[in-house]
């Protein structure tokens, strides 16, 4: 099988594994925030906008090219996983999400992105 369509497969397969009979949804959710923190989405997504805009160049990736696909599939799989709980409504405040980052550090970083949104907003409203 050509490499690119099993790489496309994968892909889909997210879609279509929620229909599996062990399928949990909360599993999916708390095995990506495991895997990934928000700097390394934030890296990932960055590669993968950096190669398709910058194709013709042919830039080096910072990223593998197999950590971009891996990365992409398992978001792939969180976002099918967070429509299901949506599309069924299921309740997630009882359930304890560990995340790769401890919780000091995520707030840390949640406070900065804040400062630094709030730098721009001054910004944007001087002018």
């Amino acid at each position: 099988m050509n490499k690119l369509f099993k790489k496309l497969v994968a892909i889909d397969m997210a879609m279509y594994e929620i229909h599996h009979l062990e399928y949990d949804p909360v599993v999916c959710i708390k095995e990506f925030w495991n895997r990934y923190d928000m700097d390394s989405c934030r890296n990932h997504i960055v590669e993968l906008l950096t190669i398709y805009l910058d194709r013709e160049r042919k830039v080096n990736p910072a990223i593998s090219t197999a950590d971009v696909q891996h990365f992409t599939i398992a978001l792939f799989r969180m976002l099918m996983a967070y429509f299901i709980i949506h599309y069924q409504r299921i309740n997630l405040s009882g359930i304890e999400i560990s995340f790769l980052r401890s919780n000091r550090f995520i707030a840390c970083e949640l406070e900065n992105s804040k400062d630094i949104y709030d730098l721009f907003y001054q910004l944007s409203q001087n002018h």
